[in-house]
């Protein structure tokens, strides 16, 4: 029985059921395939086939991986990066991070040795200005990390450079380094890293070329 009222006419099941019934049983077969078909890709899109993570695996000086995902892609590494991926302005690229000879333990020494590379950044980079600077956790790996602004062609882009180490007295570990121009989803240099594909790939850094 319709649920639809009389004066507006025949459902469209109703309308096609003796249609559909009245073909082969093989042409009713097709039509239930290719519906099928069109649902699984349906799912797939929103369910990620489209937008699913893509894998970086870097394999010597260190061992690390991470992830990416659209709109980001794989990008040439600049001169002495070991990955970039990037895209829209973004950019995550690694570089290793290898440090002199130091005593004690590495939370104690890398506020020393940002300091250094607080200097270069100014030097390279123009209107540099280091926001913040302390200690860093990325996935249980412990580091130190400098946020800061600079200005390229007039434009403010916020940053963070990420010194990363496998243990807490080890000399060879991982920088990574987050840059996006600023704009209504990354208002403030501490946003960076914190949505969009740069969090993806922030958030999926490990050491090894295993992913958990």
């Amino acid at each position: 029985m319709s649920v639809v009222r009389p004066e507006f006419g025949p459902t469209l099941p109703e309308m096609l059921g003796p249609r559909l019934r009245a073909l082969p049983r093989a042409v009713q077969a097709a039509l239930a395939l290719l519906v099928v078909a069109v649902l699984v890709w349906a799912l797939a899109l929103r369910g990620g086939g489209a937008g699913a993570p893509n894998g970086v695996v870097i394999r010597s000086p260190i061992e690390a991986n991470f992830l990416y995902r659209a709109p980001f892609t794989r990008l040439a590494p600049a001169a002495g990066e070991l990955a970039r991926v990037g895209g829209g302005g973004q950019t995550f690229s690694v570089r290793e991070l290898r440090l002199p000879a130091y005593r004690g333990d590495a939370a104690g020494f890398l506020p020393i040795y940002t300091s250094q590379l607080e200097r270069e950044m100014a030097r390279a980079m123009p209107g540099f200005q280091s926001r913040y600077e302390g200690r860093a956790n990325v996935n249980q790996i412990q580091g130190y990390e400098i946020q800061f602004q600079y200005r390229p062609r007039g434009r403010l882009v916020y940053g963070r450079r990420i010194l990363l180490l496998p243990g807490p007295t080890a000399r060879q570990g991982a920088e990574l380094l987050l840059v996006a121009p600023r704009s209504p989803a990354i208002a403030r240099v501490d946003a960076v890293g914190k949505n969009g594909p740069l969090k993806t790939s922030l958030r999926s850094f490990r050491f090894g070329t295993e992913r958990p």
